[in-house]
Formats: structure tokens, C-alpha cells, sequence
């Protein structure tokens, strides 16, 4: 589970501008008080008096009796009175966020947006589109969002040299021709929201910068805070981006390039504190209480991601005072959760100081009472929630079960909870499991699967966040179903080897495993790609696959399962039970493929030691079957070991089989009839260059060679090399002809982030490479021939993936999914560019084979490398090349 601080701090702020801006019977008190004032409310006093209800319950905290007495009183207002309805509509908006009902909160303000429209009232009406556009920001539409605020085609936005923003219509735009300050900060404000949600963060800075400006410039002090607390936001997202990024770079051993991110991480890291401390302050000046609320929100939250504890005390402090003055609502119960939540120090359920910590207790109860006040069912299943965990984390299951149960009810009463729904089901199956209850934790397990599959994709596209939470709130609820699935078979006291599992059974945990896939994909791509697995998959792939046996590796806490399945509908599991052990055996056999400098005997002792783990349990079932194709479906530290490279004391894997791997059945495309028409799209860069952000690679002087050996393999084929092969001509080239094939040999990386998963393309007349990334290429592909057959195979020959963080392989997974393609041969890490020359002209003469599939080609090419160097042939020459995707 996710720190809740972080998740609920990211809630509050989705919709940071909506109590900043007083559109509600009056403008620019920062009390947030309802105004009552209309003449024509006073020529009907039932009515009126409705009204007055209404707004004395809203300000006591009632609000249901609020909702019902403007409801009542919208049924006596007559058509022909807009202006009078659209101010009740607005109070019915605000009523509805305040106890989280956004859906309904939406249909108020596009009803009171279409009132003021009819009253002619553009002011108000251009107001209306940024109160709905915050509250799609809050559901995570953001492009929707964007739209309303900028019009239906949203142009770039840019800062301009008289800080001038352009858009063709929406929002902002209104606000603009109405000479509007205030609409044009909040559009401003929300717009940006919208653009840093979405990972685009220099648009964001751009108009944060712009909207400050406007309100300092117009005398509008009560809309800098939120301003202000968004820029923090900005900066905070791009520190821990900057980080992540300077991780990656020191395992590809760019220690100059990590040096520079680190102190970029440490630079918008102060950027940020230094914002939210002007955010707060400009609060305080007002005062503007729920401003300065989220505000030192973020800061605490800032503070936890910084490990920087020591800061935490006085924002916590000041975040009880202002809970306990504010009045009661959603935004203040999440925040006092929050509060709790920032008293667990970690993500990984090291609960020693959250299980002692009274804080923790109080500010929950405080939480759910507010909740409950405010009859806010969502609310009241976090508080819920988290005081069960609590209980967890003290041992006490009775109680904690108790809680989980009521926060489960009151997430299944609220609408737009199913994202906190499945938490409580993940919770409650882990309670029984110490309660030694199996059956019922498979059940509570497999419910929680199953509200996530749900609602996976518009969780892991909608919050970015979650990119860096995946592992600690997505990704062990899988892992830990998939092990109770597994746990369900008989197990041998003596071998620890499970029997043989029903095919019905089996089934269900290999989908298991391809959901948990495909989740770490999406959520590695987030939302510039988005993944819908096939369902058959499985079966379709194998079906005239008879000789092909496809392993799902799964790694779980102490241990790890490898399934083998059949295209016959058996399958076959082993157990590795030290998972720790055989960890480090297979980096250290990585590290001695990559350290290879001469071609020397090479000790396959690891190699063996490995096969001995992985492979040599499924023999006899593979020569039962006559198999000679291997697929694997690779988790965490396996994903970067070349399966290759394996030894069995006679020979190596690749000798025996032909080998490939695939992120996912379920987003493996389809093979389809070989065409004997192999033409290739071949680029390449040989120069040694230095990109625009300054990487410099060495030149591959290999490369002509390469390209050339292509053009005679594949006639028909077109090359761009070095200066040739640009981004601009690269799209000209797809444009022209449609290739089966395209070649790509030049530098490039596999990354912990999709933004440094890319490749480099020649200088051109500008003199500088460019880093492609696959995000672009995908795109130039797509626009090149958007309704044409998708590539049968991309080759990447000299590109290089992290060392030792298995999530950089998932860039390398989804090279064929992201670029349309039905296969990718890519490298685990840079293959010495001769050799790779050697091993592309043997593959592509054995691929215009029609009987051969791609997989037997690439195998072709390997052994054809070992038999060439004999007792000298170094696996670290060879087998870091795999095939991805579809392997026939």
C-alpha cells in the first residue's frame, strides 16, 4: 500500500484553485462563505427563504440539509429567472465537492454555466467552464479538462513577451475578452494543472509564471497562494523525476550524467520548498486557511519523499491547528488522514513507529468524525481504512478485520471509490492470512484483482504518481495472489515441489501473471500508451505451436515459481526456494557476461548453476513434447539475464532451442504468414556524436558494414546512414514505402523512464544528434502509415539497458509495443559492433528461410557465432541480442 500521505496530499490538490475562486452569490471574501443577495430572491420569499436555508446549513457543515433545501428551491424558480437558478446551481456544485460527489457536482456546473449563458453573463459563464474543468482535473481527465479551458483544440500554449497565453476558446479565453483578472487566474491556474498532470511541466512553469505575473500585476493577492503551492507541485514532480533519473544513469555507469541529475533533483527540490514557504506566507497574509492548508500538505509530503523527518514537526503542527479551525468537509478529513499517515515513516509496512504513535490514532478518529458529519462515504472508508491498518500493524486482527470491513462497506456505498475499494479487499485478505484463514484471504485477494482490473488503466494513466508508487500499492497484490494461488497445490515435505496442478487452475494463475504484466507496463508507459491485452491470447498463440513451451517466472518474497505451459493445456511448476540466493547468482553471472574484454576460455560454472535452477526440471516434460522453442515470460531480476547463455554441461540453451521473450501473452501480436517480401528500412549512425543534452557516444565503426550486409540480404531494401538518418528523413522514408522491416544501428538506451528509453539518430545540417525516444518513434511510425500493416520487426543493434534495475527492462519489453510492431530484437546491453555485423547477416540470410520462424533465425545466428570461435566464444558477444514479441 501506498503512503496515503502522498495519495491523499495528490487528491486535495487536483482541485487546488476550487475554493481559491468565490464565484458563489459573491466574489473575494477568502472566508468561503455563501453570499444572500438578489432582488429578485426578495419578490419571492418562500423561495428565498429555501435559499437562506440552504446556505445557513451549508455553513454549519450540514451539508445533505443544504443539497435538499436548494433542490427544493430550484423546482419554485421559474425558466425565465437564469440568473437566480444559475447562482443555486452553483451552491448545489459547491455542496456536492464539499462531500465528494463530483459527478453531480459536474452536471451543477455545466447547469449553472448554461443558466448564466441564457442571463448573457459571459463573466460568470466563462467562470463556470474553469469550475468544471477542476473538477474533471479531480477524476483525472485532464485532456477534458484542458478543453474547456482552452478550447476544444487545444494550441501549445506558450509565454510570449508580453506574458500572453494563447488558446482558441474555452475558459481562458472568455476571461481574456471580458477583461477578467480573476477567470484568468483561475484558468490560468487550472490549465496548468491539467499540463503537469499530463508529465509536461515546462507548459506548466510557463503558465504559472504567466498567471503570478497577472495576479501581482492586477492587485489580486488572494490567488497567489494557489499559484504558488502549484508551482511547488511542478518542482517537486520534477525533482523526484531527476532523481529516478539519476539512478539510471549511475547503473549505465554515466557517472557525469548522474552527478548533473542529482544536482538537479537537489536544486528543484529547494525550488520547491522555497515555493511552498511563499505559497504559505501569501496564505497567511489573507488568511486564506485552506490554502495554507494544502500548502503545508504538500510540504509534509515533499518532506516524507525527501526523507527529510527532522522538517516534519512544524508543518504537522500548524496542519492541527488549521484541521481543527477549518469547517468540516472532505478536503479537511482527507488532510487529517494525511496528517496520521505522515507519522509511518516508510511505504513497506515498517509499522514500529505508526503502531505507537497516538498522533496517528487521534487524527484518524478525527478524520472519520468529519467524515461522518458530512455523511461522506468516501471519506469515511480512508479514515476506516487506515485505522484498520493500524490495527494490523498492532496485531490486533479482531479490531483491524472489524475496521477493514466497515471501510470496505462504506467505499461499496460511495460513488468514484473504487480506488480506495480494493485497498480495503487487499487489506482484508492479508488480515486473514495472519488470522490462518487461506481460503477467505483468496477470496478477499481475488475480489480486490478484480476491482483493480476495472479500474487499472484509468488509475495508472490518470495518476502519475502512481509511476513511482507501482511497486508499493499496485504491484504486491498480484505478486501475493498469485503466491496464495500457487500455495494451493499439495507440496512435497521432501522436494518442496508442487504436484502437477489442474489445467482450470493453472489457467487462472498464468492470467494472474499477465494482468500483473501488463500493470507494470502501463504503468511504466502511464498515460502516452494505452495497453488493452487480447484475450486467447494464450490459447491462439500456442495452438499451432506444438513444439513451443512458454515459462512465467514470478518472483514472491522468499521464493520463486516457474511455470512451464504447454500448448497441449498441461503445465508444470517447480519452486526456486531461496529467491535472495539465486538473485545474486544470476547478477553475478550477468556481471561476468558484461566484464569480458578478451575472447577467452570462458568458466561456465554460473551458467550451469543456473540452468541446473531454471531449466533442468522441465526436461523431460520438453522431450515428452518434442519442444524447441522457449518463450519467456520474465520477472524482476530474471528480465535481465540472456536465458541464452544457459549451459547444461554439454552445451548452451540456444544450442538445444530456439529462444525468445515477451513482456505479456496478452499484448504478443498475432504472427501472421511470412512475406517473402523482406524489405528493410536500415539506418544507422557510425560517427561518434554528442547529443543535445550533451551524451557523447564513441563511433560504430561497424555500422556501413551492417547496413550493407542488410541491403545484399534484403533486396529492395533503403539505408540512411550517419548525416542521412534524421528524424525528418526517417519520416520521409516510412512515409514513402511501407518496410516489414526496420533496422535501427546506432546508440540508444533502455531506461528506468520512458523520457531516457531511446535512441540516436545521425547530426544532420544541424550538428547535433538527436535522442529519439520511443514515445516519437511510435508516433512517426503510426503518422507514416496510419492504416497499413504493422511492421513485422524492428532490430535495435546497439542499445544498452540499466544494469541491475529490472524496471529499465521494461523499456526494452515494450520496444515492439510501442512502435506498432509485431517483434523487436533488441540488447540487454551493447553488443560490440562487429560482432553485431556478424550476427544481423547470418540472422537476416536465415530469416529469408520461409520455414525457419524469427526465433529459429536469431538462434541460427548465435550458434553460428559459437561455432566460429569454438572454446573461445564468450556468450557476452552474443547473447545479450533477444527477440521480443511474437517469436514466429
Amino acid at each position: 500500500m501506498d503512503s496515503l500521505l502522498s495519495r491523499l496530499t495528490r487528491r486535495l490538490f487536483r482541485v487546488w484553485f476550487l475554493c481559491s475562486l468565490l464565484l458563489a452569490l459573491g466574489l473575494g471574501s477568502p472566508s468561503h462563505r455563501l453570499f444572500f443577495h438578489s432582488p429578485a430572491l426578495a419578490q419571492a420569499p418562500p423561495s428565498a427563504q429555501l435559499v437562506q436555508d440552504g446556505v445557513d446549513a451549508y455553513n454549519q457543515g450540514d451539508y445533505g440539509t443544504a443539497i435538499a433545501a436548494w433542490q427544493q428551491a430550484l423546482e419554485t424558480y421559474p425558466a425565465n429567472a437564469p440568473a437566480d437558478r444559475a447562482i443555486i446551481h452553483e451552491n448545489l456544485a459547491r455542496a456536492y465537492q464539499r462531500v465528494g460527489e463530483t459527478t453531480a457536482a459536474i452536471n451543477a456546473w455545466e447547469a449553472a454555466a448554461e443558466a448564466y449563458q441564457q442571463s448573457e453573463n459571459a463573466t460568470q459563464f466563462g467562470r463556470m467552464l474553469t469550475e468544471q474543468a477542476q473538477a474533471y482535473i479531480s477524476l483525472g481527465q485532464h485532456q477534458r479538462a484542458a478543453e474547456l479551458l482552452c478550447g476544444v483544440d487545444p494550441v501549445a500554449v506558450t509565454e510570449g513577451s508580453d506574458s500572453s497565453v494563447g488558446c482558441e476558446g474555452g475558459a481562458f479565453a472568455i476571461a481574456e475578452a471580458m477583461d477578467d483578472g480573476v477567470g484568468q487566474a483561475a484558468a490560468l491556474g487550472s490549465l496548468a494543472e491539467t499540463y503537469r498532470l499530463r508529465g509536461n511541466y515546462d507548459t506548466a512553469q510557463s503558465l504559472l509564471a504567466v498567471g503570478l505575473q497577472r495576479v501581482r500585476t492586477q492587485n489580486l493577492p488572494q490567488y497567489e497562494a494557489p499559484l504558488l503551492n502549484s508551482l511547488g507541485n511542478t518542482y517537486g514532480r520534477l525533482s523526484r523525476i531527476a532523481a529516478r533519473r539519476a539512478e539510471a544513469a549511475e547503473l549505465l555507469n554515466r557517472t557525469d550524467i548522474a552527478e548533473g541529475l542529482w544536482a538537479e533533483a537537489t536544486a528543484s527540490g529547494d525550488r520547491a520548498t522555497d515555493a511552498f514557504d511563499q505559497a504559505i506566507a501569501a496564505a497567511t497574509a489573507q488568511p486564506d486557511a485552506p490554502t495554507e492548508l494544502r500548502s503545508h500538505l504538500s510540504l509534509l509530503a515533499l518532506y516524507q519523499s525527501q526523507d527529510n523527518f527532522e522538517a516534519m514537526p512544524a508543518s504537522r503542527q500548524r496542519l492541527g491547528v488549521l484541521i481543527e479551525q477549518l469547517p468540516a468537509s472532505r478536503e479537511t478529513a482527507y488532510a487529517a488522514i494525511a496528517l496520521a499517515k505522515s507519522y509511518e515513516a516508510s511505504r513497506n509496512f515498517d509499522c514500529r513507529a505508526y503502531r505507537e504513535s497516538p498522533e496517528a490514532t487521534h487524527w484518524l478518529d478525527t478524520g472519520r468524525l468529519i467524515a461522518a458529519r458530512i455523511q461522506d462515504d468516501r471519506a469515511e472508508s480512508f479514515a476506516l481504512g487506515e485505522l484498520g491498518h493500524l490495527e494490523e500493524c498492532r496485531g490486533r486482527l479482531n479490531e483491524a478485520a472489524q475496521l477493514t470491513n466497515r471501510a470496505q462497506l462504506a467505499a461499496s456505498n460511495a460513488l468514484e471509490s473504487a480506488d480506495s475499494l480494493y485497498l480495503w479487499e487487499w487489506q482484508s485478505g492479508r488480515i486473514y492470512l495472519r488470522q490462518n484463514e487461506p481460503e477467505k484471504a483468496l477470496a478477499a485477494y481475488a475480489q480486490a484483482i478484480a476491482t483493480l482490473e476495472e479500474i487499472r488503466t484509468d488509475i495508472l494513466t490518470a495518476d502519475q504518481e502512481l509511476q513511482f508508487d507501482f511497486r508499493d500499492t499496485v504491484a504486491p497484490i498480484y505478486r501475493q495472489y498469485i503466491e496464495l494461488q500457487l500455495a494451493a497445490a499439495p507440496e512435497s515435505a521432501h522436494t518442496k515441489q508442487r504436484a502437477p496442478m489442474r489445467h482450470e487452475r493453472i489457467s487462472t494463475v498464468l492470467e494472474t501473471v499477465d494482468s500483473l504484466r501488463l500493470a507494470e507496463l502501463q504503468n511504466f508507459f502511464g498515460n502516452d500508451c494505452i495497453l488493452v491485452a487480447s484475450e486467447g491470447a494464450r490459447e491462439r498463440l500456442l495452438q499451432n505451436e506444438r513444439q513451443t513451451a512458454v515459462i512465467s517466472s514470478v518472483v514472491l518474497s522468499d521464493r520463486l515459481a516457474l511455470i512451464a505451459s504447454f500448448a497441449d493445456n498441461t503445465a508444470k511448476t517447480i519452486w526456486v526456494q531461496d529467491s535472495e540466493a539465486l538473485k545474486q547468482t544470476a547478477n553475478e553471472f550477468q556481471r561476468g557476461l558484461k566484464r569480458f574484454i578478451v575472447r577467452s576460455a570462458y568458466d561456465k560454472g554460473l551458467a550451469q548453476t543456473l540452468y541446473q535452477q531454471l531449466i533442468s526440471e522441465f526436461e523431460a516434460d520438453f522431450a515428452a513434447r518434442d519442444i524447441n522453442t522457449l518463450v519467456f515470460i520474465h520477472d524482476g531480476f530474471l528480465r535481465n539475464i540472456p536465458m541464452a547463455a544457459l549451459h547444461d554441461g554439454e552445451q548452451y540453451l540456444i544450442q538445444r532451442y530456439a529462444i525468445a521473450t515477451t513482456p505479456s501473452l496478452g499484448l504478443t501480436a498475432a504472427g501472421a504468414a511470412r512475406s517473402r517480401d523482406l524489405r528493410a528500412l536500415a539506418v544507422g549512425l557510425s560517427q561518434a556524436t554528442v547529443t543535445e543534452s550533451g551524451r557523447a557516444f564513441n563511433a560504430l565503426n561497424f555500422v556501413p558494414a551492417e547496413l550493407a550486409s542488410i541491403a545484399e540480404q534484403l533486396p529492395g531494401s533503403k539505408t540512411l546512414l550517419d548525416g542521412e538518418f534524421t528524424e525528418a528523413q526517417l519520416k520521409v522514408a516510412l512515409a514513402e514505402t511501407r518496410y516489414p522491416i526496420l533496422h535501427l544501428a546506432t546508440h540508444g538506451q533502455f531506461s528506468t523512464i520512458p523520457e531516457d528509453t531511446f535512441v540516436v539518430t545521425g547530426s544532420g545540417e544541424a550538428n547535433a544528434s538527436e535522442e529519439l525516444t520511443f514515445g516519437e518513434l511510435e508516433a512517426l511510425i503510426r503518422a507514416a502509415s496510419p492504416n497499413a500493416e504493422p511492421i513485422d520487426l524492428i532490430t535495435l543493434t546497439a542499445c544498452e539497458t540499466a544494469t541491475g534495475d529490472d524496471r529499465a527492462t521494461l523499456g526494452l519489453a515494450g520496444v515492439a509495443i510501442r512502435a506498432g510492431a509485431r517483434s523487436a530484437i533488441a540488447s540487454l546491453w551493447k553488443v560490440n559492433d562487429e560482432t553485431a555485423a556478424e550476427l544481423v547477416e547470418t540472422f537476416y540470410q536465415s530469416l529469408n528461410n520461409p520455414t525457419l520462424s524469427k526465433a529459429q533465425a536469431l538462434q541460427a545466428a548465435q550458434i553460428a557465432a559459437i561455432e566460429a570461435a569454438a572454446e573461445t566464444a564468450n556468450p557476452g558477444y552474443w547473447a545479450p541480442l533477444i527477440l521480443v514479441g511474437n517469436w514466429q
